[in-house]
C-alpha cells in the first residue's frame, strides 16, 4: 500500500487554528468577532511561531541526519591517510625485500648456508633458493651455523652490534634505507678482529699475483683492468683462472666487473668476480674461445665458476664472460682457509 504524502506545514496550521476554535464554541465561549482580540491574536500568533519553530527544527534534524549519513558513506569509502602511508610503506618493504632476495639467488655459492628472518626465507625460496639451505631465525636461534646473513630489520634488532662485530664483518651487499634497509653480510671464524688480519693478507696476495699476469707476454689488459691488477681488486679465483687460461692460448683482458650493489667500500675489500675476455687477435670468433670455456667448465671448487659462457659481441669478436660466486674466499694464495 502506497503511503500518504505528509502534510505541508500550511496545512497544518490550518487544522491547528481550526481545532482551537471548535474546542472554544463547544466549550461556551462566544465565537470571535470578525476581527480577534488582542489577547486572542498575540495568542495565535504565538501558536503559529512555536509550529513554525518546530517545523524548523525537525527540518534541520532530518537534513543533520541525512547529511551524517552522506558523510559516513562518503568516509567509508576514502583510504585513511595512515592506512595509506602503511600500505606503501609495505610495498616498499616488499620490493627492498625482493630486489636483495633476487640477487642473493643470482650471486650467492649454492654451498652456503643462508640465515634469515622467516618472512626473508619465504621472499628467498620465491627466487628458487632451496628451502633446505635457509636458516630460519627465530627469538632463541643462533647465527653460528651461519655462511651468509641477511640483515633485516629484525635480524639486526635481535642481534645488535654482535652482528657485524662477532658473527658477519664481511659485507656482500646493501639494498635500502631506514627500517627497510637489508645488508647481506658473510660470517667470518673469529669474528672482526680475524677478518681484518686475513684481509690484508689476501690483498697483498692479489696486489703480488696481479704484477705478474701484467707481466705476461700471454695477456692482454686494458689500462682500466691493469689498474685494478695493481690495487689487488681481483678476486683471486680469477687471477688464477686467467693464468691457466693464458697459458692454453693467448687472450686479452676487456673488462673486471661484479661490484655488489649498496657498498661503498673498495674493491680492495670486495674484489671483483666477474671478467669478461676475447681472444688475443679477435680472430677465430666463439669457435677460438670453446677450448677456453671448456677448460673453465672443467675446473672443480674452488676454482668453479658460478657462471661461464661465449656471447657475441655486436662491435666486435666474440666474448667469454666468467663470474665467480660470493663471497670471495681469502687465503688461496697464502695457505689460508
Amino acid at each position: 500500500m502506497r503511503a500518504s504524502a505528509e502534510p505541508s506545514w500550511g496545512q497544518v496550521l490550518t487544522t491547528t487554528v481550526s481545532l482551537w476554535l471548535s474546542r472554544r464554541r463547544q466549550r461556551g465561549v462566544p465565537r470571535p468577532a470578525r476581527h480577534l482580540s488582542r489577547r486572542a491574536a498575540r495568542g495565535l500568533r504565538l501558536a503559529v511561531l512555536l509550529l513554525a519553530l518546530t517545523g524548523v527544527t525537525v527540518t534541520a534534524l532530518r537534513l543533520t541526519g541525512a547529511s551524517a549519513r552522506a558523510a559516513r558513506s562518503s568516509s567509508a569509502g576514502r583510504a585513511h591517510p595512515a592506512r595509506a602511508r602503511q600500505a606503501a610503506s609495505g610495498r616498499a618493504a616488499a620490493t627492498v625485500r625482493a630486489r636483495a632476495a633476487a640477487w642473493i639467488a643470482g650471486q650467492v655459492s649454492n654451498d652456503e648456508t643462508i640465515a634469515c628472518d622467516p618472512v626473508m626465507c619465504a621472499a628467498l625460496q620465491a627466487q628458487g633458493v632451496a628451502a633446505g639451505r635457509l636458516l630460519a631465525i627465530g627469538p632463541t636461534a643462533s647465527l653460528s651455523s651461519a655462511d651468509v646473513i641477511v640483515a633485516s630489520l629484525a635480524i639486526r634488532r635481535q642481534f645488535g652490534g654482535q652482528l657485524s662485530y662477532d658473527y658477519a664483518p664481511r659485507l656482500l651487499a646493501s639494498f635500502g634505507s631506514g627500517a627497510d634497509l637489508i645488508d647481506v653480510r658473510a660470517a667470518f671464524p673469529g669474528g672482526v678482529a680475524a677478518y681484518n688480519a686475513a684481509l690484508q693478507a689476501d690483498s697483498a696476495a692479489r696486489m703480488s699475483a696481479g704484477e705478474q699476469l701484467l707481466r705476461s707476454r700471454r695477456l692482454m689488459v686494458s689500462p682500466q683492468g691493469a689498474a685494478e691488477l695493481k690495487a689487488g681488486a681481483v678476486d683471486t679465483r680469477l687471477l688464477v683462472m686467467i693464468a691457466a687460461l693464458a697459458s692454453l692460448q693467448p687472450l686479452r683482458v676487456v673488462a673486471f666487473g661484479d661490484a655488489s650493489p649498496g657498498v661503498t667500500m673498495t674493491a680492495t675489500d670486495l674484489p671483483l668476480r666477474e671478467v669478461t675476455i676475447t681472444s688475443a687477435d679477435g680472430r677465430g670468433g666463439p669457435a677460438g674461445l670453446a677450448p677456453v670455456l671448456a677448460m673453465v667448465r672443467a675446473q672443480r671448487v674452488p676454482y668453479q665458476p658460478a657462471y661461464a659462457a661465449i656471447v657475441n659481441s655486436p662491435a666486435g669478436p666474440a666474448e667469454l664472460l666468467i663470474e665467480f660466486a660470493a663471497p670471495s674466499p681469502l687465503g688461496l694464495l697464502t695457505g689460508g682457509t
